[in-house]
């Protein structure tokens, strides 16, 4: 019956050990990425314009200081005017199934805006000859940031 008891006790405590691990779990968001960030607030899905060129520079760059990396494409376009696109975050992007390069010709949709003095576009999609990099929903959110509201 001692032994009974001791096994008891320590599986009641092995158990509650393990639900307070799990309380313990701390989401690590979208790094600066998500809906109520700054950056988020400047893009604007009713003033979208298209942009064709080739792509001049891939790089990375942090955009603002509570921001993760995130990937952006120097453009070129026919008249040889550089457009910077943002296209998201790095954790996000360099996870999807695509093979982008420099010289690639694309068409990239984005949303145009001021970042620090400098006017840059912020991608929605990208067009790389038949396939499409689908980066922002019809609301103009983020693909990244899975939580939608419910659709009643």
């Amino acid at each position: 019956m001692k032994r009974s008891s001791v096994v008891v006790l320590l599986l009641a405590f092995l158990f509650s050990f393990e639900s307070s691990a799990q309380m313990a779990v701390k989401w690590k968001g979208s790094d600066g990425w998500g809906l109520a960030t700054r950056y988020e607030q400047l893009f604007n899905k009713y003033n979208l314009q298209q942009i064709n060129g080739t792509i001049y520079k891939i790089d990375t760059i942090t955009l603002m200081s509570e921001m993760a990396t995130g990937i952006q494409f120097i453009i070129k376009t026919a008249t040889n005017e550089e457009v910077t696109v943002h296209i998201g975050p790095a954790w996000y992007i360099l996870r999807q199934d695509m093979n982008i390069n420099v010289n690639d010709a694309v068409e990239i949709r984005g949303a145009p805006f001021s970042l620090n003095g400098k006017n840059v576009i912020a991608a929605f999609e990208v067009i790389l000859k038949d396939r499409v990099l689908m980066l922002r929903d019809e609301d103009g959110i983020p693909y990244w940031c899975g939580w939608r509201k419910r659709k009643i």
